[in-house]
């Protein structure tokens, strides 16, 4: 009935060996969450957590399912078999990998309306799953680590999305945990992807080739700072040149017009609502309450995310409320540039300036 195969030796599972073939050379790898490293893939593939896709592009599609019975969420929920199901046998909980026939590219030349269909096949296996909509893919359980059990499913080798669509409501509005956010990421890269080339956008006519690529590599490194864990500085070059080298193409050209028209739609419909009226201030202040509530989340450490969900709102506008609030508690601020210190170093320090003559003290007696 579920077609069920637990794996005993991952070298002679064609499915793990087909996922180890699709790693980056080198991708991010950890035992813990909290930390990565790059390595080899060779060193990667011994490592609890494993990145499953080059930074620019998907050939597999993961989810993460916070559930005991995750194992048979597929069939449940009458969804496509994945590949691969990666159950942690402490909770029961599991990641499912679905390998795409083709590769996606997720930016540079890639087709905007061939990401909107991934995006819209992604989020609805996602809702019929019943998976985590906050998970990014960015890492998954190592199926060959032994911390996992790893299942294969009788699934075919690939799917296309259209293979994967024939099996979900695309027509079915998204419904995130969080309230009017929009976003749709894969992993750290697409994201700062994202972000950075709607800045880069508006100022690509202002400057030269070089001038262009320094301002974008600058914003680029900016939106990085907004992760616990950031990329490396090599994949934000690649990022910055990627929009640099379009934004200079002569495609560019036709993008940056309708760019510029969908901007000012979009401002035209804003101030017909009232965002820049009264009206748009006095429902602006209806979250202020949210706003320093989010503030005093920050401050105890917990992440854009988990606030977010918490209070019902974007994580746009968290990360607008809380900018200047450090998100680590008072024991763990790091001194920057001797602006803070440590309330450890204070104390001791204070403790220091109070034995210090007590022992002086006792030398003289």
């Amino acid at each position: 009935m579920y077609l069920l195969q637990k794996i005993q030796n991952f070298e002679n599972c064609e499915q793990i060996q087909a996922l180890f073939s699709d790693l980056p050379q080198k991708p991010y790898c950890t035992n813990a969450k909290g930390y990565c490293y790059i390595k080899p893939k060779k060193q990667a593939i011994k490592y609890a957590y494993i990145q499953p896709n080059h930074p620019a592009v998907a050939q597999w599609l993961v989810f993460d399912i916070d559930n005991s019975d995750a194992l048979f969420a597929f069939f449940d929920q009458d969804a496509p078999r994945p590949q691969l199901i990666i159950k942690n046998p402490r909770n029961g909980h599991a990641h499912y990998c679905y390998k795409l026939t083709e590769k996606m590219g997720l930016w540079g030349k890639s087709s905007v309306k061939a990401i909107k269909y991934l995006k819209a096949v992604y989020n609805a296996l996602q809702r019929k799953l019943g998976a985590d909509s906050g998970y990014s893919g960015n890492l998954i359980k190592n199926p060959a680590h032994s911390n996992w059990i790893t299942y294969t499913t009788g699934a075919q080798k690939s799917y296309t999305l259209d293979e994967l669509a024939k099996w979900l409501d695309l027509t079915e509005p998204t419904k995130p945990q969080v309230a009017n956010d929009e976003t749709w990421y894969l992993g750290r890269n697409h994201e700062i992807f994202e972000r950075t080339r709607h800045q880069a956008y508006r100022i690509a006519k202002r400057y030269s080739y070089d001038e262009l690529y320094k301002k974008v590599f600058s914003i680029a490194s900016n939106e990085n700072e907004r992760f616990h864990y950031p990329l490396d500085p090599k994949e934000l070059h690649h990022i910055a040149k990627s929009i640099t080298k379009f934004c200079k193409s002569p495609r560019f050209g036709v993008y940056s017009a309708e760019f510029l028209e969908k901007q000012r739609r979009g401002a035209v419909i804003a101030n017909a609502k009232g965002a820049n009226s009264k009206g748009g201030k006095a429902r602006s202040a209806k979250y202020d309450a949210k706003r320093q509530q989010a503030q005093e989340l920050r401050g105890q450490g917990l992440s854009i995310r988990k606030i977010a969900e918490q209070l019902k709102v974007s994580k746009t506008s968290v990360e607008k409320w809380v900018k200047k609030v450090s998100h680590l508690p008072p024991n763990q601020i790091i001194a920057r540039r001797g602006e803070i210190k440590r309330s450890d170093e204070i104390e001791t320090k204070r403790l220091s300036q109070i034995l210090k003559p007590l022992l002086r003290g006792v030398l003289f007696l």
